[in-house]
């Protein structure tokens, strides 16, 4: 994957947390709303305004 993919695969990833985060606000689900967004808050306000994305080990270069 490339840096570009990996980019897009991260802001495609953040408009549909951000419309289930919406859609569970909705429906007055606070405790869900509440996990989702603390789980993808480094994404969504990554420190230092980057995302550092790290390669697996033992993982194919492309």
């Amino acid at each position: 994957m490339t840096s570009e993919q990996a980019a897009q695969l991260i802001d495609d990833t953040l408009d549909l947390v951000h419309q289930r985060l919406m859609a569970l606000e909705s429906a007055c689900q606070g405790a869900a709303q509440r996990a989702l967004a603390e789980e993808f808050r480094e994404w969504r306000q990554p420190l230092g305004g980057h995302i550092d994305l790290m390669v697996c080990p033992d993982f194919p270069a492309s």
